[in-house]
């Protein structure tokens, strides 16, 4: 019987960048819509940042393109994700804002209506 490797907890962001061929700052940007659980950002002091994103953040980018595929818009896929993985955690959202404020950006403000 064949070894087989233990899929690992963490992905990269080079692993989103693989799954969807989509940029890096893409990617952070579907994590600040809710589209993937944020990532959590550690400094390796001389080398900048590195993101560490939960595994389940690999099924979600397949998700997402998939349905974008369908041309389904991100607010609709949005509701999707919010229904079929729930709503963000306080954890994610805590993650969210470590993350924007280790990446220097500060949150969109939405638009008034």
């Amino acid at each position: 019987m064949p070894r087989t490797k233990p899929l690992p907890k963490i992905a990269t962001t080079d692993d989103l960048v693989r799954i969807t061929g989509l940029t890096s700052v893409t990617m952070y940007d579907w994590a600040d819509k809710g589209l993937l659980p944020a990532p959590e950002v550690v400094s390796d002091g001389s080398r900048g940042i590195k993101a560490r994103w939960p595994f389940e953040a690999l099924e979600r980018a397949r998700f997402v393109m998939q349905k974008r595929a369908e041309m389904h818009t991100l607010p609709e896929i949005a509701a999707m994700i919010t229904e079929k993985w729930g709503p963000p955690t306080e954890e994610d959202k805590a993650r969210r804002a470590d993350t924007r404020a280790k990446r220097g950006r500060k949150k969109k403000q939405e638009p008034e209506t």
